[in-house]
C-alpha cells in the first residue's frame, strides 16, 4: 500500500510539466522501481506485464544514435526477456539516481553469470560486474524513453579472463 501511494505521488509530480522539476530522489526511485525489478532475479516478474504497465505504448529504448539502435516496447520485452534467460542470476544494483526535470538518470551495476555463450564469449561459469548508465524520460507517470549504455566490453573481458 505504501509503495502504491509513493508511486501515485511520483506520477502526480511527473505528470505536471512544472511539477516534474520538484521530483525528489525518493519519488524518482519509486517511479522506476518496477522497471529495474525485471533485471533482478529475486524480484523479477513477468517482463511483458511489467513493461506494459510502466512504459508508454510508444516507448523507445535507445542504445546508440543509429535508427536500428532504438527499438519499441515489443522489442524491448524480447530483449529483456532474453537477458533473463541467458543471465538467470542477473542483478541491477542502483548506485545513484539524479533527477533533471522529466528525466531520471540512473548509475548502476549489472552483474551475473551467463548460463551459456554471451555475445560470442564461451560459457566458462565466470561472472561479471559492469557499470550501466540509463536516462529515463517520464511522461504521464510512465517511462517513455530510455537511453542506456552498458559496459559489455568489460563484461566480455571478465568472462574471457584466464
Amino acid at each position: 500500500m505504501k509503495r502504491a501511494i509513493v508511486s501515485m505521488a511520483a506520477c502526480l509530480l511527473a505528470c505536471s510539466p512544472t511539477a516534474s522539476q520538484a521530483l525528489t530522489e525518493t519519488e524518482a526511485r519509486a517511479a522506476i522501481a518496477d522497471w529495474y525489478s525485471q533485471f533482478n532475479v529475486a524480484t523479477r516478474g513477468d517482463v511483458k506485464e511489467i513493461q506494459e504497465r510502466v512504459t508508454t505504448p510508444d516507448y523507445q529504448s535507445c542504445s546508440g544514435v543509429l535508427p536500428a539502435e532504438c527499438w519499441g516496447r515489443d522489442t524491448s520485452i524480447k530483449v529483456v526477456g532474453n537477458f533473463a534467460k541467458s543471465i538467470p542470476d542477473m542483478t541491477f544494483d542502483i548506485k545513484e539516481v539524479l533527477v533533471a526535470g522529466d528525466r531520471i538518470i540512473v548509475r548502476g551495476e549489472v552483474s551475473g553469470t551467463p548460463s551459456g555463450e554471451l555475445f560470442g564469449a564461451p560459457h566458462t561459469g565466470k561472472s561479471f560486474k559492469i557499470m550501466a548508465i540509463d536516462i529515463q524520460t517520464i511522461r504521464d507517470g510512465r517511462i517513455s524513453r530510455t537511453f542506456h549504455l552498458e559496459n559489455w566490453v568489460s563484461a566480455l573481458a571478465q568472462l574471457r579472463a584466464k
